[in-house]
């Protein structure tokens, strides 16, 4: 049985449960799993499923769908059919039998992942007493066994690969969009399965917008373009840069100039002062300052960055959780101005004995 099966199995009792079910479903307009702890305790990767983990026994619920890839993929659980035209519920009642648990006894649910109808429907349908819990699988997810970092790694190298093809082929008079489906296209080429994320594209002005929403602007020799994106990969991990670059045909203006060496600078700074220990704020902080002491503090308006994993932005306790060895965190300092543009440069880090290794090999601009 695997390891963070039985990490999670030891939890049960302080969490005062019997047993936990996890749901995963199809989440609207993203072709991505809406609860990804599921595959990270059972490997499996399909769209809908129910788990039941007690101390003693493993079950995943899954209809003929996907009968063939949990006997595959999630070796450690016995299978529960959910036969065609029968409710998901009556499933899960025989799961719950087969694992010795009656209405008396009380099984978790993730109360943060599971839709409020769903749980009104498990609560007149299942035959156990709820109890809502949080955070029992993230708490295992902060922090990257070596075959994730590995995982992390090849995903990162490809993106990066993605970012030189695309910088490569840009010219003035290509639109963000036209931009943005050769970053996607590329990312498929090398590897990915999806994107992580909506690949950003923001040129000029909207360059100003962290968030900016890719459009049909086009490109403009000289002008700065943030590009945002990322992919997953085979086995579910995710990458995700961040490079700002220039438009040729035209040197970038002194004050672009100047914003991107300094973003560059905090981004390495930061980089610099990630090692075992370390809390989120004060990683935040050192960039933070180094942008602030050149007078720019008030146009870095996000965090620095975000742990990573299965997920672009994988579960972590920022306030309480220091960053030790094996997490997984972005460096994403960023200066954004109005009517002049923004710059942004991304990094993928992973946190070693010693210090910080960058997983995101992509070059940066040079003046």
């Amino acid at each position: 049985m695997n390891k963070r099966l039985k990490k999670l199995q030891g939890s049960l009792a302080k969490a005062k449960v019997k047993g936990l079910l996890l749901r995963v479903n199809e989440s609207g307009q993203s072709t991505q799993p809406n609860n990804q702890n599921v595959l990270y305790l059972s490997g499996f990767g399909g769209s809908t499923a129910v788990l039941l983990v007690t101390a003693d026994k493993a079950l995943i619920v899954a209809d003929a769908r996907y009968w063939a890839r949990c006997k595959t993929e999630a070796k450690d659980f016995e299978l529960v059919k959910v036969e065609r035209g029968k409710k998901v519920s009556g499933a899960i009642n025989q799961a719950l039998q087969l694992a010795g648990l009656t209405a008396k006894s009380k099984v978790g649910f993730e109360s943060h992942r599971l839709p409020h109808q769903i749980w009104e429907d498990w609560q007149k349908d299942l035959r156990a007493t709820l109890v809502p819990t949080t955070g029992l699988v993230e708490a295992l997810r902060q922090y990257k066994e070596p075959h994730e970092i590995e995982e992390l790694r090849a995903a990162c190298k490809a993106t990066s690969k993605v970012y030189q093809e695309v910088v490569a082929l840009m010219k003035p008079g290509m639109t963000e969009n036209d931009v943005a489906f050769e970053i996607d296209m590329r990312l498929r080429k090398h590897g990915a399965v999806d994107n992580s994320f909506s690949s950003i594209v923001a040129a000029g002005p909207n360059s100003a917008i962290p968030h900016h929403a890719t459009g049909n602007k086009k490109l403009k020799a000289g002008e700065p373009v943030v590009m945002d994106f990322g992919g997953v990969f085979d086995g579910g991990y995710c990458s995700d840069i961040t490079r700002t670059v220039f438009v040729p045909g035209k040197a970038p203006t002194a004050k672009m100039k100047e914003i991107y060496n300094i973003v560059l600078a905090a981004n390495q700074a930061a980089r610099k002062a990630l090692r075992p220990g370390i809390m989120y704020r004060d990683y935040d902080k050192v960039a933070r300052d180094y942008i602030a002491e050149r007078g720019y503090g008030q146009y870095f308006t996000h965090g620095l960055g975000h742990s990573l994993g299965l997920e672009a932005h994988d579960p972590f306790d920022y306030e309480k959780a220091p960053l030790n060895e094996g997490a997984v965190f972005t460096d994403e300092p960023g200066i954004y101005i109005d009517g002049v543009g923004g710059v942004r440069i991304e990094d993928d880090l992973v946190v070693t004995a010693t210090g910080a290794e960058r997983l995101t090999m992509a070059p940066y601009w040079k003046f």
